[in-house]
């Protein structure tokens, strides 16, 4: 969101960065960790700007790291699912270039104070059926990282330009 945040600023006309100003950095980084991908307010301006990221470092085979919360359920009808939450575009690509590792455990933040391992433990095993949670409060990170190449997903196709 803060990035999203710091792109959108660019258009405002008291500001002396243009928008490649931002999303150059971003696109040429050796690895890029986008975190809590998902929680930021879809549209389509959101979309766009996820979609030149994620081609531009996919077509240059850059490293990226990606987290969400939201659950990646083949159901694209639930809209607290991943595919709904980052259009299927995104989604489609991060399945071709990415390993998704599921982390299964209790929230850290919900601790209380001088809580440890064994506090953590205890709340995991209590934990609710994530399915009966309001979408905000899953606790399901999905993880994702660029296979190398050779991988069993890589095409050996160099793909367009993103925004071609």
């Amino acid at each position: 969101r803060d990035l999203l945040r710091v792109i959108r600023s660019t258009y405002n006309p008291t500001v002396k960065a243009a928008e490649m100003d931002v999303l150059r950095p971003v696109m040429d980084a050796d690895l890029l960790v986008l975190d809590d991908l998902g929680s930021e307010k879809t549209s389509e301006w959101v979309e766009e700007t996820m979609n030149l990221i994620v081609n531009t470092r996919y077509n240059e085979r850059r490293h990226t790291i990606f987290t969400s919360n939201y659950d990646d359920t083949p159901d694209d009808t639930d809209p607290d699912c991943l595919k709904a939450r980052i259009g299927f575009r995104i989604h489609s690509r991060l399945h071709e270039m990415c390993d998704f590792l599921e982390f299964d455990g209790a929230d850290f933040r919900h601790l209380p104070p001088n809580g440890g391992v064994d506090d953590l433990m205890t709340m995991w095993k209590m934990k609710p059926n994530r399915r009966t949670l309001p979408a905000r409060t899953t606790a399901k990170p999905v993880r994702a990282q660029l296979k190398a190449p050779g991988g069993k997903a890589d095409l050996g196709w160099t793909g367009g330009k993103a925004g071609s």
